[in-house]
């Protein structure tokens, strides 16, 4: 079924951005533009500061294992308990994504694993092919929140290598952070290591990607290229407002494939880091 994203942002023409690169791909002359596959996505620059996140739909990893863009690349990172749920609220705050609408203005609803009534969001395009939907919109956190209905919970890329359940209330404790507190987790989760920024000042291939001022490109040689910087450290485990599930079920009954790299099957994370088998639905 071919369905269309509608998006609140203005979609008038961007001067200036940062390009998120595949970790594979480098320039072999100075002003080489990339082919638009090798894009992750990027972040528009307005007045010398950074706008959220827009994955690139015609994106092709270069490795079938490779996260989507930075939110796929942090659930996955929390899942193998080496981030913490801080990581994920900064990813939130500072990227688009898309919800799952039913057709009629209103968030297709699903159940997930644990029975929970949740909203489907898809971080990339990858994770959209996998799910049935008569529509889609392109949002940000603030929209979701107003989107999310009291109860409702939000399930990222059902199906997926790291799909998860945010509760509806972790939503907006994110969208609540005030500047200082958003600052105050920057400063203690800032690290660039394995992160090279290349100037461009190239012009875009004839397909119709235009040049930006700059690409983003992960350094090959660094552990875990291609995921967001700041990294917890090792041994961290997921906090309160995480729900995982190794076999969520896919909306309009498209097969999920095999599971999350932890926790096991059939097991929840609390609070405190430890995991405690989910009741059966009966």
């Amino acid at each position: 079924m071919d369905t269309m994203t509608e998006t609140t942002e203005n979609a008038g023409p961007m001067e200036n951005w940062f390009l998120l690169m595949d970790p594979e791909w480098s320039p072999s002359s100075e002003n080489e533009a990339p082919p638009i596959e090798a894009i992750v996505g990027l972040w528009p620059v307005e007045e010398g500061k950074l706008g959220k996140f827009r994955a690139n739909p015609e994106y092709l990893p270069a490795d079938e294992n490779s996260p989507s863009d930075p939110v796929d690349a942090v659930l996955r990172l929390v899942l193998q308990g080496r981030a913490e749920a801080e990581h994920i609220q900064l990813m939130l705050r500072d990227s688009l994504f898309d919800i799952a609408m039913n057709g009629d203005g209103r968030p297709l609803v699903t159940k997930s694993p644990d029975d929970i009534p949740c909203v489907v969001v898809a971080t990339g395009e990858q994770h959209r092919r996998r799910i049935n939907s008569p529509d889609w919109r392109r949002i940000d956190l603030d929209e979701l929140v107003v989107l999310l209905a009291d109860g409702v919970d939000v399930l990222f890329n059902p199906g997926g290598p790291a799909s998860v359940r945010l509760t509806g209330d972790f939503m907006r404790e994110t969208l609540m952070m005030d500047e200082e507190q958003v600052a105050e987790l920057y400063q203690n989760h800032q690290d660039a290591t394995g992160l090279k920024i290349v100037p461009w000042d190239g012009t875009g291939p004839d397909d119709g990607a235009a040049a930006g001022d700059a690409a983003a490109e992960p350094d090959s040689a660094a552990p875990d290229s291609g995921a967001p910087a700041a990294p917890a450290p090792s041994g961290v485990s997921a906090a309160g407002g995480i729900s995982v599930s190794s076999e969520a079920p896919v909306p309009g009954g498209k097969p999920a494939p095999g599971g999350t790299p932890a926790p096991a099957s059939g097991e929840t994370p609390t609070a405190d880091g430890s995991a405690t088998p989910d009741e059966p639905n009966q």
